[in-house]
């Protein structure tokens, strides 16, 4: 028994000399941003302060416009626990001509009046009284008031910028330093209008049995900041925020196109209930900038099917003459790694294009919005509705007393196309309803409790009518 313990104390003290002897990675000044859906982004931004021994009146500059002061958290980096923060003020009241001269109220400003005609510029000097609107209040050397309006002015002279205003939105800490010297401290916040969605692209091919599919990453960033070589991560997922009201802010398009999951693309991984996808270089995100990426590889050759579905509508959609029925077409495939894909997609938006053979060039033909979507599900793209296949539905009898119907149902289709079609009809029975569907001249199959589905074969240039009585009681 006494060997063994003696064992395991050896292990455990090996242990913990191979963890103390582990290098230690180094703390490293740079710009860490990572962006969710919901038009928000965690900023990190390590640099270096410079903090004399005890009280400091400290600066953080370049921080964004629609930053969440109450998230702001602070970490000294090099030497953890040397600096802590006593007080936070934030200062986006920035340099302008309105606030400048509300704060030149009661001291002396210089005004320079436009000439006219032959009459030269002159100079006035008084001590501001008000500046309200276009309405510049001066009272001269003699007590003499003189109200001046902006539109003739021509510069304004001031012999000072109050210590109160700011060229940049800025933090400003009341910090407590137990040494003088450089110190690398990292600072850690959220901010608003900054916002990343997905889109796709979806290329058919000539028979319409397989799609080529990419996905770009398009980052849009308003937050009134720029994030130079930053470590881009994303965020996908519903992400539950408690959402203040947004304060006011102030107030090209560029690609940085390199793709697939290697060192220089997106990587995904599960993250909690979420998905992240981390850049393997570094970025940089400019204000007022829209950035692409490439953030999957692209898949070749995914087999997908192009279906025809004809959904009947409510009651009241016949009764508008205007309303014109229509068959829906959608291509719907597997997000599988046999297809090429098999990782999880973000929502956003899918365009799905053809190449017209007979110029090689690539048409649009439609585009939907797809949800979050994990790895192995099916993905069913609802880009337009056919042409050439027209429904007419009517109801050929019907029956009805308190608490009971029968009706009997023609869907008629007429594919004008010069290929046979297949269309699915989906039926949608009343909720809430026992129903039974006595007799049809198709075969059927229950979608779900109030669904079923009528596949309906139509050869080229034809007309086929599905006819069906369901009663329901309730």
């Amino acid at each position: 028994m006494k060997r063994e313990i003696v064992l395991l104390m050896a292990m455990c003290l090996t242990i913990g000399s191979l963890v103390s002897a582990a290098p230690q990675e180094k703390p490293q000044q740079g710009v860490g941003l990572t962006i969710y859906n919901d038009n928000f982004a965690v900023v990190r931004e390590s640099r270096p302060m410079a903090f004399e021994q005890g009280t400091n009146i400290v600066k953080f500059t370049d921080v964004a416009s629609a930053i969440d002061p109450t998230s702001v958290s602070f970490k000294c980096l090099s030497s953890p626990g040397a600096v802590s923060i006593l007080e936070q003020n934030y200062e986006y009241d920035l340099v302008n001509s309105d606030s400048l001269l509300k704060r030149y109220i009661d001291k002396k400003v210089t005004i320079e009046l436009k000439g006219s005609g032959a009459d030269s510029s002159q100079e006035i000097t008084g001590v501001l009284m008000a500046a309200m609107g276009n309405d510049l209040i001066l009272k001269n050397e003699e007590n003499a008031i003189q109200i001046v309006d902006k539109t003739s002015t021509g510069k304004i002279s001031l012999r000072e910028l109050p210590d109160d205003l700011v060229t940049k939105p800025t933090l400003v800490w009341l910090a407590e330093s137990k040494e003088k010297g450089q110190q690398l401290c990292q600072v850690t916040y959220t901010t608003g209008q900054v916002g990343w969605s997905a889109d796709y692209l979806a290329v058919l091919n000539d028979d319409e049995t397989k799609i080529d599919f990419s996905g770009w990453v398009t980052i849009n960033n308003k937050s009134g900041a720029g994030y130079k070589d930053a470590t881009i991560k994303l965020i996908a997922g519903d992400v539950r925020r408690v959402v203040e009201p947004v304060q006011p802010q102030r107030s090209g398009m560029v690609y940085a196109m390199k793709g697939g999951f290697d060192q220089s693309g997106f990587e995904e991984k599960p993250f909690m209930e979420y998905h992240l996808y981390t850049l393997g270089r570094k970025s940089t995100v400019n204000n007022n900038e829209v950035k692409q990426i490439e953030f999957i590889t692209p898949a070749s050759g995914v087999p997908s099917n192009k279906i025809y579905i004809y959904e009947r509508k409510p009651r009241w959609f016949y009764e508008n003459k205007n309303q014109k029925d229509k068959v829906n077409v959608k291509i719907e495939f597997e997000n599988t790694k046999e297809n090429g894909l098999g990782i999880a997609l973000p929502k956003g938006k899918v365009r799905v294009f053809k190449k017209d053979p007979a110029d090689g060039t690539l048409e649009f033909v439609g585009e939907d919005k797809i949800d979050h979507t994990p790895a192995k599900e099916k993905l069913s793209l609802y880009i337009g509705d056919a042409f050439d296949i027209v429904p007419q539905y009517t109801i050929v009898d019907g029956k009805y007393t308190e608490h009971y119907s029968r009706e009997t149902h023609k869907i008629e289709l007429r594919n004008r196309k010069q290929s046979a079609v297949t269309v699915y009809v989906d039926e949608k029975l009343t909720q809430g309803r026992n129903w039974t569907i006595e007799k049809s001249t198709h075969e059927y199959k229950n979608r779900d409790a109030n669904t079923i589905r009528f596949e309906v074969k139509i050869e080229a240039d034809s007309t086929a009518a599905i006819e069906y009585t369901v009663t329901e009681t309730w």
